[in-house]
């Protein structure tokens, strides 16, 4: 078996890199977002649009970071009071182009919130902040609690009518893991099918995807037509009712629905040259020299764990390396052997290798849904 991570182009400038932009950034501001906050540095108290459009966010009771898998960082929410928020701007609204894409990364710290609401939820983002008449609910990402009967741990994107009610959204519903990092994109369409279309992608792959009506034809029908609301954007929390527990970094807000190959890339491009194997932000070190494949841990100071064996059987695998190869948000040491050992028409493919995974990983199957009942 051979191993591969596709290689990404990242488009950069001299500006952008003395500005501290790393690589996912600028490939991020290449696909032109509405609006992008990093959520890097929240000890500031604010936070630069870097897209330049001048949308300024502001932290409420965050004032730590972590690090995302490439060591950019990543603000910390409390899960009891602590939230970014953007003022309402036209680039926020689905309705503004009728084609949106909001994107984040997220890594919850729990996965029993305990400032939760009704069923056992938090919103993790959203825009909206009441109901009923002059309301202004637009759009949302949620988070279940692992012991919810019906939803453990969904993950999910929805979008509301203004007096909001019944929603429509897509969902994944697949085993989460405390502390480890994944990559969550929601798209809009309202032009698409006979009501409009919303998806959902972890780590660059669709999990999911929904028609814009809660529903159809039923006596109780729904249809969700997005209008511009006034709420503020806020990250961390939707209208306080409950509070995601977790890091959250790199939030972007598009005025169109983002390709499949397009959050592929971004995905990628934050994973792909990583060593960090247990999800805790330090690198670590790997090696199969001894035919045996050994990992170190970084304590994030310059130093290292004692050496952990994974396993044997990797003598005739020369050289280590790492990636995402399953694309379940967690590296993998692989290593191939070196030269080749048989000749193909692609060179990039030729020879073998080995891949290991260094922690027991869970399977991405379970139920999904598109819809909601709640406010």
């Amino acid at each position: 078996m051979m191993a591969m991570s596709a290689a990404v182009a990242v488009p950069g400038s001299a500006a952008a890199q003395q500005s501290g932009l790393s690589p996912y950034d600028q490939l991020v501001l290449s696909h032109e977002p509405a609006a992008y906050w990093r959520l890097s540095h929240p000890s500031s108290g604010t936070e630069t649009d870097r897209t330049g459009h001048g949308h300024k966010g502001t932290f409420r009771g965050v004032t730590s970071s972590v690090q995302l898998p490439n060591r950019d960082g990543a603000a910390v929410f409390n899960g009891s009071s602590g939230y970014f928020e953007v003022p309402n701007a036209n680039a926020f609204h689905i309705s503004t182009t009728g084609k949106f894409t909001v994107e984040a990364w997220i890594r919850p710290h729990t996965l029993e919130f305990a400032d939760d609401e009704q069923d056992g939820y938090v919103y993790w983002m959203g825009k909206g902040t009441k109901s009923g008449p002059g309301g202004d609910r637009e759009w949302a990402g949620r988070m279940y609690n692992k012991s919810h009967p019906d939803r453990p741990n969904r993950v999910s994107g929805y979008a509301w009518n203004l007096d909001g009610g019944f929603g429509a959204g897509a969902a994944f519903q697949h085993p989460l893991t405390v502390n480890q990092w994944m990559h969550v994109a929601i798209t809009f369409d309202t032009s698409e099918g006979a009501y409009g279309k919303v998806r959902i992608y972890k780590n660059g792959v669709q999990a999911s995807a929904g028609d814009l009506t809660y529903r159809p034809g039923q006596p109780d029908e729904v249809i969700v037509r997005p209008k511009p609301g006034s709420a503020p954007v806020r990250v961390g929390t939707r209208d306080f009712k409950s509070y995601f527990k977790g890091a959250i970094g790199k939030f972007a807000i598009y005025d169109r629905a983002l390709t499949a190959a397009e959050l592929r890339s971004h995905y990628a491009v934050m994973t792909g040259a990583n060593t960090d194997f247990n999800g805790d932000g330090a690198g670590d070190l790997f090696s199969s020299a001894t035919g045996t494949l050994t990992v170190w841990n970084g304590t994030g100071a310059n130093t290292f764990a004692s050496a952990v064996p994974i396993g044997g059987g990797w003598a005739a695998y020369s050289r280590p390396v790492a990636g995402d190869f399953n694309r379940d948000g967690r590296t993998d040491p692989a290593a191939p052997t070196w030269p080749p050992r048989r000749r193909t028409t692609t060179p990039s493919t030729s020879g073998t290798a080995r891949a290991a995974t260094t922690s027991p990983r869970p399977s991405d199957s379970g139920p999904a849904g598109n819809r909601t009942r709640r406010r």
